[in-house]
């Protein structure tokens, strides 16, 4: 019997599904340079009736989305329209130069701009490659959309997949494999957040072809083709005899009302984002405004713990209102809480908007207890500092988050400077193996499951608890369940996941003691490789 073709990735979900390959059709090349024939004025003319067009079609699929999903297209419409990528493109047209040309030269122009960020605005490169290339369309009067099949179910296949892919799918989509993308890409956020099983960063995803029956095993980040479900393919912990609650606390992160609202059955929130709701204000909100805002969130959220992250934005963070500079490398720059010194009036006024917001809420009644803390602090004078603003502002409870290698190896020096710290595994992964999180070529080096990743977890959660400092993990790698039962045994004091990962993960934590999760941590630490240390982890359960 031949031995049936395996397809390694990064798996996004837990639940394994078998269904038949649907292979998305490559996308047409862009079209060349092209002079006009027309006049400037006709083709500038042209150009803002497809932005109009454009605009109309993301309103559209907007009112269809919801959650993540709903954000990014929002996000996208939103750089799309944007008056600046208008007048770049002009100008271009006064050059001579026809619509589609210009629009993709202003393009060009921006994603430079952005060339470095990280994260979730480092996603905005590939959104900027979306909008061109949907404006082309429109130009040439060619709009392609999924046509997917109405009944059955399949496995979406493709290079990658753009938020505008992905708000077409229905629930005839079991699951995804792209060839692109990594832990943190759109497709991953948005397969993660609508509970659909993917595999990213899977290189042979090329070789699959429509029709072929395949086995997506997210759990053990594969495909098999013409694999068969076993009776292991479900939640690993389904098996599992439940305690009475969680080992740990599970917290949920969130980024607007809307998510607030959705994480009713989480024990707090381990993050909220507070620059999502600034990304394309001109001026600065004034102190009422963020008093009334931050009091909307905490008046909406779950009783218990609420950490509100200060302004983690920069140049690399389209924040009109900051005026932070163009730099060469904006993921090494001034970003995060380095931005206080550039912008210390908006920065004041975030900490006394939230001490007052807490104060507000907690009058009414609710039970929650607000703490705050800042994003990127790579030295003790950074927290020392941080930790000084925000109890002068009425904030008892004071934290940083953990991104930077730098603050591990003196983390034993915060003993009475701070209260706790949250690890931001996305951008630790990033800067601990200098591998762009949105840069697919090193995708697999952003393993949440790299054993080089989990030995400097470790290492946090030792030398914090040496130093009577609190822990908690708010990455993606949070809202894997069986990583959250890693992280519990290595000695973190709770987790915060993505709003549409609490349920499972609260789920799963409340099926082992932690003794078992002592020995699954122990177990993943003995890997030499990232799928070796989630191997060894499954087999633990």
């Amino acid at each position: 019997m031949s031995q049936k073709q395996v397809l390694q990735g990064i798996g996004v979900g837990s639940r394994a599904v078998r269904a038949e390959v649907f292979r998305l059709t490559a996308r047409r090349a862009l079209p060349a340079p092209l002079k006009s024939a027309s006049t400037p004025a006709e083709e500038a003319q042209t150009l803002s009736q497809a932005i109009s067009s454009l605009e109309a079609t993301y309103a559209e699929k907007i009112a269809s989305a919801s959650g993540n999903l709903k954000e990014i297209l929002e996000a996208q419409s939103a750089l799309g329209t944007d008056s600046e990528l208008f007048e770049s493109a002009v100008q271009h047209c006064e050059g001579g130069w026809n619509a589609s040309t210009a629009i993709q030269m202003a393009m060009n122009e921006f994603r430079e701009l952005l060339s470095g960020a990280d994260g979730e605005f480092g996603e905005r490169v590939a959104d900027l490659d979306e909008i061109v290339y949907r404006l082309v369309q429109i130009l040439q009067g060619h709009v392609e959309e999924i046509d997917l099949p109405t009944s059955g179910q399949v496995i979406v296949v493709a290079t990658d997949l753009t938020p505008m892919d992905t708000v077409a799918f229905t629930d005839v989509v079991a699951g995804v494999i792209t060839e692109k993308g990594g832990p943190t890409s759109h497709t991953a956020i948005v397969c993660r957040a609508r509970d659909i099983p993917a595999l990213v960063a899977c290189a042979d995803a090329s070789t699959l072809k429509s029709g072929q029956i395949v086995m997506l095993d997210p759990d053990n980040s594969q495909a098999i083709i013409d694999g068969e479900l076993s009776s292991s393919s479900g939640n690993w912990w389904d098996n599992l005899t439940p305690h009475a609650s969680s080992l740990i606390p599970v917290m949920a992160n969130i980024g607007s009302v809307e998510d607030a609202h959705k994480v009713s059955s989480a024990q707090g929130v381990g993050l909220l984002r507070t620059e999502l709701f600034f990304l394309n204000r001109n001026t600065a909100p004034t102190l009422q405004e963020q008093i009334t805002l931050y009091s909307s969130i905490l008046a909406a959220g779950p009783e218990g713990e609420i950490i509100v992250r200060t302004l983690d934005a920069g140049s690399d963070k389209p924040i009109p209102f900051l005026g932070i500079a163009q730099e060469e490398n904006p993921a090494l720059g001034v970003r995060g809480q380095r931005v206080a010194a550039v912008a210390p009036d908006f920065y004041r006024d975030q900490l006394t908007a939230i001490a007052a917001a807490a104060t507000e809420v907690i009058a009414t009644g609710k039970e929650i207890t607000v703490s705050v803390m800042a994003p990127m602090i790579a030295t003790v004078e950074e927290a020392r500092t941080f930790a000084t603003q925000a109890r002068n502002a009425g904030l008892a409870r004071v934290g940083i988050m953990i991104e930077i290698p730098s603050i591990i190896p003196v983390i034993g020096q915060l003993r009475g400077v701070i209260d706790f710290v949250s690890v931001g595994t996305n951008d630790l992964s990033q800067y601990l193996f200098a591998a762009d999180r949105v840069n697919s070529g090193v995708a697999h080096l952003l393993n949440p499951w790299e054993p080089a990743l989990l030995a400097t977890l470790e290492e946090i959660a030792r030398s914090c608890k040496a130093a009577s400092i609190k822990t908690g993990v708010c990455g993606e790698a949070a809202s894997d369940p069986l990583l959250a039962v890693v992280l519990a045994g290595l000695g973190f004091d709770s987790v915060s996941a993505s709003p549409s990962s609490v349920s499972n993960v609260s789920a799963a934590l409340s099926y082992v003691s932690m003794s078992l999760a002592t020995d699954v941590a122990r177990a993943a630490r003995s890997g030499a490789t990232a799928h070796e240390a989630k191997t060894a982890a499954r087999k633990t359960l």
